[in-house]
């Protein structure tokens, strides 16, 4: 089942580069810096303790031992749940400071309060549905996908994931949705390592998802895109042989 999921092999690099590059916590956004203070201190102290928390799942995740990596996630997911859940502004964890500030804009627009986060709180959900998966546990990784997609709208790697999620269950329209979504905000929120992979599949799940609900034409024209990009990306080229042949019996019948 986590092969479902595993549309690039960087979800495990991502999760180490998460854990071992975010600084224990990213500044707020409203108002100057605050003077050090004992609760702060604490606070990064124990930011530090749940991003070794991170390397250990993900390790754990990497190497088979899914309960294991659950164990590791659910002890981040209840420190910041806790430290968060009396908060009355919106929480964002954001990757990079362009997603940080998207989400100040975002709560602008809405007219809501809202700070925002390093990402490991929003990681943690995000690899806890992969071992999720990998024990065959759909409503559970659905849901841990989807939490971090609440905290980390425009993050384009969640989306993917969230969306090839939508895509197993066949909610071609939530699939659509989403992948759309991510393909919106693959070039300004994509960690580097991570845009061109983010950009290519958001791009084949929208065709995929054209070709399943009988839109050829528009399929074929994303796979073209992707070869034209990429003449190597052979999943395009497979997929485009299929609507081909779609296409082909289509006009035989008719």
């Amino acid at each position: 089942m986590l092969a479902v999921l595993l549309t690039s092999g960087l979800v495990f690099s991502t999760g180490h580069a998460w854990a071992q590059d975010q600084p224990a916590a990213q500044p707020q956004t409203q108002g100057q810096a605050a003077p050090a203070d004992p609760k702060k201190e604490a606070e990064n102290a124990e930011d530090q303790a749940m991003l070794r928390l991170l390397q250990e799942g993900t390790q754990a995740l990497r190497t088979g031992q899914p309960r294991q990596a659950i164990a590791s996630y659910d002890q981040i997911i209840a420190t910041y749940e806790a430290r968060y859940k009396n908060r009355k502004e919106k929480v964002y964890c954001g990757s990079t400071p362009a997603e940080t500030l998207a989400y100040m804009v975002l709560a602008a627009s809405q007219k809501q309060s809202a700070i925002a986060v390093a990402p490991t709180w929003a990681v943690a959900y995000f690899l806890k549905g992969f071992a999720q998966f990998d024990l065959q546990d759909l409503p559970g990784a659905k849901a841990s996908l989807e939490r971090a997609r609440d905290l980390s709208p425009y993050n384009p790697q969640f989306l993917i994931e969230l969306a090839n999620l939508y895509k197993s269950e066949k909610n071609w329209p939530l699939a659509l949705e989403t992948y759309q979504a991510a393909k919106e905000h693959s070039a300004a929120f994509s960690l580097p390592q991570a845009k061109a992979t983010n950009e290519m599949k958001a791009q084949h799940g929208i065709a995929f998802v054209y070709s399943e609900t009988g839109k050829l034409d528009e399929a074929e024209a994303i796979y073209k895109q992707c070869l034209a990009m990429n003449p190597q990306d052979a999943y395009a080229q497979h997929e485009l042989d299929y609507v081909t042949q779609q296409k082909a019996k289509q006009a035989h019948v008719h």
